[in-house]
């Protein structure tokens, strides 16, 4: 796929720079984030707020830290899609361009995306709580990180990107179905439609940003 350059426009991330007021305490109706992260405490999430707040610093020896914190996160999406996005913020950051390291940290977000998505689909929805935390991991990379630039692109393009973006998020929660009431009133996860959605959401992603690199089409299976 071929990398169009386009200037990114800085004014278009000022969201991130917003302070999000984390939860005191975990209650009941929000035990699920103990599986994962609270909200907006994954690495990935504060990584690419931190490096857009620092970039702009130019506080350059803070930014690479803050890169290099989350390497692993690099290594995971490059073993499942055989894309090796870490040389290239690097780079990025030794030129002091903090429109590349955005753009390049933004594509970060979207194979991380592609990541929750597949093993969703590797795992055929088998585990409810995972497949749930998953996708609220994915949504919220799409709803802090990426959402905003897509909005703007609707904008400039007369598309809807955000609005389908959002009904797929929306219909995939359902298709995981659930585990009911101490059993009662279970209903199966939908596998095929869990795919079908995460498959629109990437597409319309793609088209939103179309310099990134997407990776493998299908994914290497892990080993063992």
């Amino acid at each position: 796929m071929h990398l169009i350059k386009r200037p990114l426009r800085i004014r278009t991330l000022a969201w991130l720079l917003l302070v999000l007021l984390p939860s005191p305490f975990l209650t009941p109706a929000t035990a699920l984030w103990a599986y994962g992260y609270e909200r907006n405490e994954d690495p990935l999430l504060k990584v690419f707020k931190a490096v857009i707040y620092y970039g702009k610093a130019s506080d350059w020896e803070r930014v690479q830290l803050e890169v290099d914190s989350i390497a692993d996160r690099f290594e995971d999406v490059r073993k499942l899609f055989g894309t090796d996005l870490k040389p290239k913020v690097d780079e990025a950051i030794k030129g002091k361009d903090l429109q590349e390291v955005a753009k390049r940290m933004a594509n970060m977000v979207f194979l991380a995306i592609r990541e929750k998505h597949f093993w969703n689909n590797y795992e055929r929805l088998a585990i409810h709580l995972k497949s749930k935390v998953r996708l609220r991991l994915a949504e919220e990379y799409y709803t802090t990180l990426l959402a905003g630039n897509v909005m703007e692109y609707d904008r400039r393009h007369g598309t809807n990107l955000h609005g389908r973006i959002t009904k797929c998020f929306h219909d995939a929660h359902f298709s995981l179905g659930s585990v009911g009431f101490f059993g009662a009133g279970a209903v199966e996860p939908s596998p095929e439609k869990f795919r079908h959605l995460a498959r629109d959401i990437e597409t319309a992603l793609l088209e939103a940003f179309p310099y990134f690199e997407p990776g493998l089409e299908e994914a290497i299976p892990p080993e063992g």
